[in-house]
């Protein structure tokens, strides 16, 4: 899990519509659809960026899961290296 100290600049936290279906490889149109119903920040020069985070829990709620209290949780998938650490291990 990275922390504050080593961000990931490769991704964005939040960009320009037309960057974020890049990102996510949709159409734009697609994007658009799941945007009407996520509030985009506003920089001071008036250009509104959405939540990557935000519009990947619309584009694909499969990959979210729910915890007790409610809270949502990122279902990761194993890597094939720590499923044969763990075979190794038995």
């Amino acid at each position: 899990m990275g922390t504050w100290h080593d961000l990931n600049l490769d991704r964005p936290i939040a960009a320009p519509l037309e960057r974020c279906a890049e990102l996510f490889g949709v159409d734009l149109a697609t994007l658009s659809e799941a945007a009407a119903n996520v509030e985009p920040y506003l920089r001071a020069d008036g250009t509104r960026i959405w939540s990557l985070m935000q519009l990947e829990r619309l584009l694909r709620p499969e990959a979210y899961g729910r915890r007790r209290g409610g809270y949502l949780d990122r279902r990761r998938t194993p890597s094939s290296t720590s499923s044969q650490a763990s075979a190794r291990s038995g």
